[in-house]
């Protein structure tokens, strides 16, 4: 956000920056951070920022990579709060190979895989009493 400043008497408008000697030579450049909207929450921990009320430093957590396995129906993976590098979240490698089409029945698909187990079909022999199934 520019401003306008007062140096040595004269005003100079939309400054956004300001270069200013250093008695050890070189210069000292300052920004204008009125309007900065961070929070220390939004920074990662330990790493320095300049916000509209000075100098802070973060406080996010770095996770790094993260991931996990879902092994149950409704299971879940918590990822923390704060920074991750990334990561991958699957299927548990024991759940994918129960997976078999032959398991599943014909007209239903989980996760891609299409069933072709046929439904039994029950019958009762009239005069045998008994059942078969085919």
């Amino acid at each position: 956000m520019a401003q306008s400043v007062i140096i040595n008497n004269i005003v100079y408008t939309d400054v956004n920056e300001v270069d200013i000697p250093k008695s050890t030579g070189g210069t000292a450049r300052y920004y204008d951070a009125s309007n900065a909207d961070v929070a220390a929450a939004n920074v990662l921990n330990g790493k320095k920022f300049v916000g509209a009320s000075g100098e802070d430093t973060g406080t996010m957590p770095d996770n790094g990579a993260t991931g996990g396995e879902i092994g149950a129906k409704n299971g879940t993976v918590a990822i923390p709060a704060g920074y991750t590098s990334g990561g991958t979240v699957a299927i548990r490698a024991a759940a994918v190979a129960d997976l078999q089409s032959q398991f599943l029945l014909s007209g239903k698909t989980v996760l891609g895989v299409s069933g072709t187990l046929a439904m039994p079909v029950i019958a009762q022999d009239s005069t045998t009493k008994v059942l078969s199934i085919s």
